[in-house]
């Protein structure tokens, strides 16, 4: 459309029609690292006169006091030289079983905030067709009698054309010339967004920590450092065969993090015409010469 009036009465408005606004382009939603916690002890712990795996052989709880903690504890201490059964020659400390730790408690994934200023994405349209309306001056010369008021002619680009607000389906005489033209404002109505980001729960999260084996009853002589997960329990052998286990804890309690899958950030509403502003425009066909 033309960019300024050259007419003394300056532009009327702009106006807009063939409206093409694709869905929101939203910003692509992400989770931040889970988070979770962890603590407890394996539920069971026992000492096998056996090495892991053996079948049918005796073994001892290695457990500590109800609601053990898993700070230091000499609970079921077994001593050096212990015989399973007593006088049977067969040493009872030969492996260490342990069945999982707690799985993880209050695990989580936060939304991870967008690097954009604007959260959430971007809207765009564009228009088939503009119109540049300008206001003409009115002149009483113009028409050859004194009760009337007439416009000058314009030549191409410009055409003379009325207005009025509303959409309407015909043209009045003169103005008939083509079809009337439904105009709207450049801002569209607006219900375009994303759908608010979110993270699913935690999958595939645990708990690790360290198990701790100690000659003496202060866990001052450690002979044996054993992860352990909340994901399976193990077993391993006592070295050498017989000896005295004095005690045992359980430290550096660890969350190992998951994965979140996130959702939302999906387009949704849309953009239209105004239709409270709209604007019909009637035209008369250009002229291309002065006569």
């Amino acid at each position: 459309m033309p960019t300024g009036c050259p007419f003394l009465g300056g532009e009327q408005f702009k106006l807009y029609a063939g409206l093409t606004a694709p869905p929101m382009e939203c910003d692509p939603c992400e989770c931040k690292d889970a988070t979770g916690q962890c603590s407890g002890v394996p539920g069971e712990i026992t000492i096998g006169a056996g090495m892991c795996g053996a079948v049918g052989v005796p073994s001892l709880p290695f457990d500590g006091a109800g609601g053990w903690d898993g700070t230091c504890t000499d609970a079921n201490a077994l001593p050096a030289g212990a015989e399973c059964p007593p006088g049977s020659g067969v040493p009872c400390a030969q492996s260490i079983a342990f069945s999982a730790l707690p799985p993880p408690v209050n695990e989580k994934c936060d939304v991870k905030p967008s690097p954009i200023i604007k959260a959430g994405g971007s809207r765009i349209w564009q228009w088939e067709t503009g119109a540049l309306a300008c206001r003409s001056s009115l002149d009483t010369s113009l028409c050859g009698s004194g009760d009337q008021l007439c416009v000058p002619k314009v030549l191409y680009p410009y055409r003379q054309c009325i207005w009025q607000k509303g959409k309407h389906t015909k043209c009045p005489k003169p103005y008939n010339w083509e079809l009337p033209r439904t105009m709207y404002p450049f801002q569209p109505k607006e219900s375009r967004d994303c759908t608010a980001c979110t993270c699913g729960a935690p999958q595939g999260g645990y708990c690790a920590a360290t198990l701790r084996l100690f000659d003496d009853a202060s866990c001052s002589s450690q002979f044996l450092e054993q992860p352990i997960y909340s994901v399976m329990g193990d077993c391993n052998p006592i070295i050498p065969l017989g000896r005295a286990v004095g005690a045992k804890a359980v430290t550096d309690h660890a969350y190992i993090a998951g994965t979140c899958e996130a959702g939302g950030g999906e387009p949704i509403g849309e953009a239209v015409e105004d239709d409270e502003n709209a604007v019909t425009i009637c035209c008369r066909e250009s002229y291309i010469f002065d006569e």
